[in-house]
């Protein structure tokens, strides 16, 4: 790393012959000049700092899941747009989840349907039972009417009859309650299992977005409009998640970015501040700049805290690639 510091001046004092010793050639040393005094090193208002080539958009890509390169779109160089797709994986198996993703959601809405259908038959048949309860209530009413008003003369057999048939009323209408019992349970374990269906599909449902995700991720797309600056993928090879298969630049501005302006010397650099570039590529290129941003937070680099600043160059130059290295002389304050 440069490490960034005013530049000391150091001064060689040459002899043109021999050393001047006292009683020396040319006469006395009362008669020698006194040496001129050496007046101070103004301190440097330049801060210099390495830094790198970047576009003004870029982005890395890669696979969502792993597998196999099935096609490769695109080659270095060229010019692509927004969503465009880049790489894709093989999709046999993607589309074999997402097949059976479909499946299964579709029957689980043929499950929820069947559950509503019992649901709707049950609530018909507990509605059925109140209807009956309510009939043999009246039943076991009539019945009693009847037995009540049995005349005083009337004879044993009218009486045992009568109360028989009291009694055959109640017990249709115990019957009837049972009934009633038996069709709410029904319909409250229908409505159950309409609950437990629709959880099925909701399951069924999830499974489907994760397998249509999961196939979506196969393809690698442009995020912006740029420039293919790197392409690592071939045909037959795996990819894995987290491997850069390609670079993305957007290539219709630069920037450089510092890489070393330490904490020394950071709050003698501000937003705005003229600076000059050389790029280590390109020795006959120099081009004038600004600094645009400067970090907040600072990064440990090999044991040094860092700080990134962002400097906006006023012009191009023929050649410039990304990660080019430079070097930016910046003016800084006192």
């Amino acid at each position: 790393m440069r490490r960034l510091a005013v530049a000391a001046v150091i001064l060689i004092a040459v002899a043109g012959g021999a050393l001047l010793l006292l009683g020396g050639l040319g006469g006395g040393g009362d008669d020698a000049a006194a040496s001129p005094s050496i007046p101070p090193v103004p301190p440097s208002n330049e801060v210099v700092a390495d830094g790198r080539v970047v576009p003004i958009r870029s982005a890395e890509l890669g696979v969502g899941v792993p597998g196999t390169i099935a096609e490769v779109a695109v080659a270095e160089g060229e010019a692509v747009t927004a969503g465009q797709v880049l790489v894709r994986l093989d999709a046999a198996a993607a589309d074999a989840e997402v097949a059976a993703a479909r499946a299964a959601v579709a029957a689980a809405e043929s499950g929820v349907d069947r559950a509503e259908a019992a649901r709707s038959q049950a609530v018909a048949q507990r509605e059925a039972a109140i209807a009956a309860v309510d009939q043999a209530r009246a039943g076991v009413a009539r019945a009693e009417a009847v037995r009540d008003g049995l005349p005083s003369g009337a004879t044993s057999s009218q009486e045992r009859v009568a109360d028989a048939d009291v009694d055959a009323a109640e017990a249709a209408l115990e019957g009837a309650r049972a009934s009633f019992r038996a069709s709410t349970a029904a319909r409250d374990g229908a409505a159950a299992g309409v609950t437990a269906a629709q959880a099925e599909l909701d399951r069924a449902t999830a499974g489907l977005a994760a397998a249509e995700a999961a196939a979506a991720e196969l393809a690698v797309v442009a995020p912006f409009a740029g420039t293919i600056a790197s392409l690592d993928a071939r045909v037959g090879e795996r990819a894995a998640p987290g491997v850069v298969l390609v670079r993305v630049a957007d290539t219709s501005g630069w920037r450089i970015e510092t890489t070393d302006l330490d904490e020394t010397t950071v709050a003698r650099v501000a937003p705005g501040a003229p600076v000059t570039i050389t790029f280590d590529g390109l020795p006959d290129a120099t081009v004038r700049g600004t600094v645009t941003s400067i970090a907040l937070f600072g990064s440990t680099l090999q044991g040094d805290v860092v700080y990134r600043a962002v400097i906006e160059p006023a012009t191009v130059p023929d050649g410039l690639r990304w990660n080019m290295t430079a070097t930016v002389t910046v003016q800084a304050g006192e």
